[in-house]
């Protein structure tokens, strides 16, 4: 018997995109075959990994770096907002899942395309969904607000919790109403009302359990006790952090910086773009004079540097952070679930420069573990106060003692080997 199919929708950027092909490597251990559906520009890496490839419209690397991704980083879209781009791109984006999905078993989907449930109603196929932050309804802290989380609430306070995830599925329901029906309404779907789908009265038996699995560790952020009691079974698996496809060969240029002083500090932010490139080049080469430390700058979409900056800063426009991060002594970065994974699992400290989205709250939550400094807001940052949160981060021993302490847990965490084991069970029991 052939081996079963599974279709992982990867919308997003890279920090998105590479926990769906760590899952996939799991899923093709259970004996799956993944297909993943992702933005043309992954082709090469999904490809390279041995995965089937679907193309998906929108190129996030793209946006970011034009006048709406600016906006949209600095949080001027609210939810209820549409967003130009996202809402030129999902009636191509929904048929392209649809067509992909036509061989499969499974969707598995990420929060940035729940919209997918209208493909597994179709199609009547079973749909997992996979976040890097907390999506499942909880009583004990709202949605994107997990730096400090309480260990009891009052009524009162959980209830205005829990209400906050589902008024932002409420709220962003709207902008795509009117794409999303005529979807339904082109391949013989019901129209769904203002409530969206969320909220439908009765929903089709194979959306009515749809497992939620949380892909970091429950020694950064233990689930909450009231996910036991979950209509959707919820799960916090461990990172999913992907098998390198062979190891890292750096330059002997860089080498040689490595070996030339002490750890440096490696800063990146990773797919945010920035307003004004040149200014936050020199705001961060002043701050690494004030701290007086050596930096490696992980230039990712934002720049095209690469080499020497000065004698102390060198530049890359990409590295693995499984390779370098262990070789660093901190890291600053944007606060994107990625990035804090891998700064976690190296057992080093943080400094984290927050642009929006679930950064600030990631922030908090490091600043909360006693891994990081309080996080700087991208607009609030100076060279002197990123200069003293270096500082903070090195000079405070207790901040890389917990982070060892941390990254101890992480390592032995099978995160990819469980998710794929839930999977495989809800796949297995789907009822066919």
């Amino acid at each position: 018997m052939a081996a079963q199919k599974i279709l992982l929708v990867a919308l997003g950027s890279t920090g998105d995109v590479m926990p769906m092909c760590a899952l996939a490597q799991g899923l093709k251990q259970a004996g799956y075959r993944p297909k993943l559906i992702t933005h043309s520009g992954f082709q090469t890496l999904v490809e390279a990994y041995g995965f089937e490839f679907a193309s998906l419209a929108g190129d996030y690397r793209q946006f970011f770096n034009s006048e709406e991704g600016h906006r949209f980083v600095r949080g001027e879209f609210l939810p209820w907002m549409s967003v130009p781009q996202f809402q030129a791109n999902l009636p191509t984006q929904l048929e392209q899942v649809l067509a992909a999905a036509h061989d499969v078993a499974a969707i598995v989907t990420g929060p940035l395309s729940l919209w997918v449930y209208h493909i597994a109603e179709k199609l009547n196929l079973p749909m997992v969904v996979t976040s890097a932050i907390p999506i499942a309804e909880t009583g004990y802290f709202p949605f994107v607000d997990f730096g400090e989380v309480p260990s009891s609430v009052n009524a009162l306070q959980a209830a205005l919790n829990r209400a906050s995830y589902g008024l932002v599925s409420l709220l962003g329901w709207p902008k795509d109403q009117d794409i999303i029906n005529r979807f339904r309404a082109a391949h013989q779907l019901p129209e769904l009302s203002l409530l969206g789908p969320r909220f439908r009265l009765s929903q089709p038996k194979i959306l009515q359990h749809i497992p939620i699995l949380h892909l970091y560790s429950e020694a950064v952020l233990p689930a909450p006790p009231d996910w036991a009691e979950s209509s959707h079974p919820t799960y916090v698996t461990g990172y999913c952090f992907v098998t390198p496809l062979s190891p890292y060969q750096p330059t002997a240029e860089l080498e040689a910086f490595l070996a030339a002083g002490e750890p440096p500090v490696a800063i990146g932010f990773g797919s945010m773009a920035v307003d004004d490139p040149p200014r936050m080049a020199r705001l961060l080469l002043e701050a690494v004079q004030l701290a007086q430390v050596r930096a490696l700058w992980i230039a990712g979409w934002g720049d095209n540097q690469s080499g020497y900056l000065t004698e102390q800063v060198y530049a890359v426009q990409s590295i693995p952070h499984d390779w370098i991060l262990p070789r660093c002594a901190a890291v600053v970065h944007h606060g994107g679930s990625g990035t804090v994974a891998a700064g976690l699992r190296a057992g080093i400290p943080a400094v984290v420069v927050p642009f929006f989205g679930d950064q600030p709250a990631w922030g908090r939550r490091l600043n909360y573990l006693g891994v990081a400094p309080p996080p700087i807001p991208v607009r609030q940052l100076t060279a002197q106060n990123l200069a003293a949160a270096i500082r903070g981060a090195l000079d405070t021993p207790s901040m890389g003692q917990q982070a060892s302490k941390i990254a101890a847990a992480i390592r032995s965490e099978q995160g990819v080997n469980q998710a794929a084991s839930i999977i495989d069970d809800f796949v297995s029991s789907a009822g066919w």
